[in-house]
């Protein structure tokens, strides 16, 4: 499930309101009650100062252990909802279903999203799919002008994000049954289907989506089985996807079996929250631990000082950072020792924390590089994976490293800054990089 930003500095915004999202919200509501979802805490959508639409109750106060809300399981979306539409189930053919046309569940939804917006009213879903944003703030959307002045690691994980996409894509092309729509002649691929609906669609379900554990109610034979390549334990909750994150609360999500019947609904649970929540007090619920990064990637926004958060290196990151640092610029980057850092994935899991300083493997990797004279895999080996105390002090290649990362980090938000306009995506994308900054200056201030 997530969240985008939803032009969150609105300057004519001054105070609450609940009625920013009523053209979208009552038909929404109207669908779930039909569906058989009660609204016992007497909840509603609202336009909020900071963080655009989210969700509040109009009478309710909440403490820990309370319900947040219980949904039906019918009333969300999930694979037993794709199996049981003949109609978009049709659009297969069921033959070219193999081992090399496999896509991730989440690529089968999305297209399920695009199927029902395609019928407008007919679509039994019509009114949730109107509550779903026109556009998300994730990196992804930045333009290239904008993402060629962001970090490596945001453009490796677009790389991927598109990877994933285009070849999600292709693969449903493939293997669908008809290249044109029945009822407005339009063809499927080239003007219902595009590519740009798909990405808008996957990113739909990637920020939006909360996790099911499909065995519970998934039919004993699927049809969508053998084209999946991982389990279908992604759902959508429709109404339920308007809760915002904060890091302020803890919640469990659960799918239970509840009243006289023992049916399945997804119940959210407010586990701890550091004070009593009044009426018409937003509400929030928790995604989980997650580093500024992802929540940027998966999510489109950050928070700053994230409790969190930590700030990862890459292993190219060290050899450019030595290359130009002055005090190891004599140094002989051996290409063992990468090879050995790579191969016991010494490179993994190389950050530092404001609380616990700096990981082991990044110690590890800049001793072996900056310190180590031996080149050979059995004395690597000793010393990596031998006593602390063989490791020499890094501290002060810590202190130069996260130096150089502020310095680049700077440089790549001056670089967005010259630009004449930010997309949407852009200024959240600057905006993080800000609190990159900050938290790195924090960490230099605390342990330096």
């Amino acid at each position: 499930m997530g969240r985008t930003k939803r032009s969150r500095q609105r300057k004519m915004r001054i105070r609450n309101t609940c009625t920013g999202s009523k053209d979208v919200l009552t038909p929404l509501l109207h669908q779930l009650h039909w569906l058989g979802w009660k609204n016992t805490n007497d909840l509603t959508a609202c336009d909020f100062l900071t963080l655009g639409r989210g969700i509040c109750s109009k009478t309710r106060k909440f403490h820990a252990g309370d319900t947040l809300i219980s949904l039906p399981l019918k009333c969300l979306v999930t694979i037993s909802t794709l199996e049981d539409s003949a109609h978009f189930k049709a659009q297969f053919d069921a033959s070219k279903f193999n081992k090399e046309q496999k896509v991730p569940y989440q690529s089968l939804l999305a297209l399920y999203i695009l199927h029902e917006k395609h019928l407008e009213g007919a679509s039994h879903i019509n009114a949730y799919i109107n509550s779903i944003p026109k556009q998300f703030s994730n990196t992804y959307f930045c333009p290239i002008a904008e993402l060629q002045r962001l970090p490596e690691e945001i453009l490796e994980k677009t790389v991927e994000q598109n990877r994933v996409i285009r070849e999600s894509y292709a693969c449903l092309k493939s293997i669908f049954n008809s290249t044109q729509c029945s009822y407005c002649r339009q063809s499927y691929f080239e003007e219902i289907y595009t590519l740009d609906a798909f990405k808008w669609a996957y990113f739909a379900v990637n920020t939006r989506s909360v996790y099911v554990f499909s065995r519970q109610f998934k039919p004993d034979k699927c049809f969508f089985q053998p084209l999946l390549s991982d389990e279908p334990n992604m759902a959508l909750a429709p109404f339920l996807d308007l809760f915002n994150h904060s890091v302020d609360v803890s919640t469990s999500a659960d799918l239970l079996p509840t009243g006289p019947n023992k049916q399945l609904e997804f119940v959210l649970t407010l586990e701890s929250t550091k004070a009593v929540i009044e009426p018409r007090s937003q509400l929030f619920i928790s995604y989980g631990s997650l580093s500024n990064f992802k929540l940027l990637t998966e999510y489109g926004f950050y928070i700053t000082h994230n409790p969190h958060d930590y700030f990862i290196f890459s292993l190219a990151d060290i050899e450019e950072f030595l290359k130009e640092d002055k005090m190891n610029r004599n140094l002989m980057l051996h290409r063992n020792k990468f090879a050995f850092i790579r191969n016991h994935n010494l490179h993994d899991e190389m950050f530092v924390h404001l609380d616990d300083g700096a990981s082991h493997n990044l110690c590890v990797v800049l001793h072996l590089l900056a310190h180590e004279e031996s080149i050979y895999p059995n004395v690597l080996n000793q010393v990596a994976f031998g006593a602390a105390e063989n490791l020499a002090n890094v501290v002060e290649e810590v202190r130069a490293l996260v130096t150089y990362k502020i310095n680049a980090y700077r440089t790549f938000k001056g670089d967005l800054e010259k630009l004449p306009t930010l997309s949407e995506s852009g200024k959240v994308a600057k905006g993080y990089l800000e609190e990159c900054i900050r938290f790195l200056e924090e960490y230099l201030d605390k342990h330096f």
